[in-house]
């Protein structure tokens, strides 16, 4: 690891003081939020699935969900103390705070101490781990269990941090072999860091620390194997039926902009045309790109083995998101499932910035921190910001259902598309009339290419297949899909055959209508 002599020392109780005050301040942020704000469809997904204990969320987990199951056992369980929403999110709440203070660790093994507590620092405030905290989802535990792993991997393969040594577990290689199994009962994409953790040691030569890995997977694979049936179903699931066409081109895009989001966030879900700040954004990082590649190749020699190997397991990552692309399309390389890249990166960036940039007097540092962190607090907060547009997650249902209740009458369902929308909105609606589809949930893909009228052809008969024909009015509310594309196209067919808008009113990501038929 590289030491900048003229880098102020700071004490390990001061560090630690510090890491509580972000670990503060990243609660701070999200506890009101995840109090106020409604949830989403995949939320809505999470609590459906958990909402019947353990046995059932058991059961039907890796069927319905198609992901590994662990953590929706441990929703099941969590959720058995309390079944708010908020209580649901504070899980995800605390697997954040854990994982900052196990990077703060982590950090320190790259990065000098100072150095340390800003790469804490920026990933503690970081809009993508304040969004993973706020997600009644699997994706703040993957970021700690990616945590985990790479610790665990450097104190058992490597030689251990000296500053660490009071903090290092025995037997790490036995609990390096527990981690790697709950991490793939957690979350399939993991094994994409497991698999890299290998890789670096091959690519370093590493022969013998190479072997007792390969020879450590071996009980893991074992455990590994009941699982084995569910992940080929919910590989043929996700790979039948229609599929898009893919490009290189376009996956390199993908993952491109993944890593854009963590070096230097501006909307975690950017939406039309590029903002502004994302314009500035991409020249910022494509300056620094070129800027870090000239002084990598001067100082080469000064990058270290640790960059080394931190740069192959993010580049297998890396490669085997754009597999997943190829495999199952790009539904499933969006940035919630990079959650396994967002740490490995940030520690790529850290460590080759420590590695290759010269030496400097606290004068200069003091200049360049204030400079760095000014541009990193503007592009934080304009990102934090635009995360949720009028404090509401998509579909804003709570306000849906409230404007429902408002203006409902007896004998008016409420008919949803999609199908998988009839989820959410139970959690916030609690008026008289009943939520249609009631079934069905999870059983529709694409047709066709996405965004045209047939794309969600299916969808569309078996929700107007729906639509009680004795009912005199009934609500409609449907997504985004229906309102920019048109993948709704039958159903709006259907619709202006038989209804007529008796009213109307956009929310964020869903529009709702009060019908009725024309015969009446």
């Amino acid at each position: 690891m590289p030491q900048v002599s003229t880098m102020p020392d700071i004490s390990r109780r001061t560090r630690n003081l510090i890491v509580l005050l972000l670990m503060a301040a990243h609660l701070a942020i999200v506890l009101p939020q995840a109090y106020l704000l409604n949830i989403w469809v995949d939320e809505a997904s999470t609590l459906y699935a958990t909402q019947n204990g353990f046995w059932i969320a058991f059961q039907n987990a890796a069927t319905e969900q198609k992901q590994a199951p662990l953590y929706f056992w441990i929703m099941s369980l969590w959720r058995s103390i309390d079944g708010s929403i908020f209580f649901a999110r504070l899980f995800s709440v605390l697997c954040s705070l854990a994982a900052v203070r196990l990077f703060a660790g982590l950090a320190g093994r790259f990065v000098p101490p100072f150095a340390a507590v800003l790469l804490t620092a920026f990933f503690a405030l970081h809009p993508y781990l304040i969004w993973a905290s706020l997600e009644i989802r699997v994706y703040a535990l993957v970021i700690l269990l990616s945590i985990v792993l790479l610790r665990l991997f450097f104190i058992a393969f490597w030689d251990a941090d000296p500053s660490d040594s009071a903090r290092k577990p025995r037997y790490p290689k036995i609990w390096l072999l527990f981690a790697v199994i709950i991490a793939l009962y957690t979350n399939y994409y993991l094994g994409f860091l497991i698999v890299g953790l290998f890789a670096s040691l091959l690519a370093t030569r590493r022969w013998r620390a190479s072997r007792d890995f390969a020879l450590l997977m071996v009980p893991a694979s074992i455990a590994f194997f009941p699982l084995l049936f569910d992940l080929v179903k919910e590989f043929q699931s996700k790979s039948s039926g229609f599929q898009e066409e893919r490009s290189l081109l376009e996956g390199l895009r993908g993952v491109w902009n993944h890593i854009l989001t963590f070096v230097l966030p501006t909307e975690i879900f950017p939406a039309g045309e590029q903002s502004v700040m994302s314009s500035v954004r991409v020249w910022f990082v494509r300056l620094g790109i070129v800027l870090v590649t000239v002084l990598a190749i001067w100082k080469r020699k000064q990058i270290t083995s640790q960059t080394i190997t931190i740069g192959i397991i993010t580049i297998t990552i890396g490669i085997f998101l754009l597999v997943a692309y190829f495999l199952i399309g790009r539904f499933f390389i969006e940035i919630r499932h990079a959650s396994v890249l967002f740490v490995p990166l940030l520690l790529l960036t850290a460590s080759l910035l420590a590695d290759v940039t010269p030496k400097l007097g606290w004068n200069k540092i003091r200049v360049v921190t204030a400079a760095g962190g000014l541009i990193v607090l503007v592009f934080f907060s304009y990102s934090i910001v635009t995360l949720y547009p009028n404090m509401t997650k998509r579909g804003d249902w709570a306000r849906v259902g409230k404007f429902i209740e408002q203006h409902e009458s007896p004998g008016q369902p409420i008919v949803l598309f999609e199908a998988f929308d009839a989820l959410a909105l139970p959690y916030h609606y609690r008026g008289v009339s009943p939520i249609l589809p009631d079934e069905n949930y999870f059983d529709f893909g694409l047709q066709a290419p996405m965004g045209t009228a047939k794309s969600l052809a299916r969808q569309n008969d078996f929700v107007i297949s729906k639509i009680p024909p004795d009912a005199t009015q009934i609500w409609l509310v449907v997504n985004d899909q229906c309102i920019s594309t048109e993948a709704c196209r039958p159903l709006e067919n259907f619709v202006e055959s038989n209804y007529t808008i008796e009213l109307e009113k956009e929310f964020h990501l869903s529009k709702v209508y009060l019908l009725k038929r024309k015969d009446q």
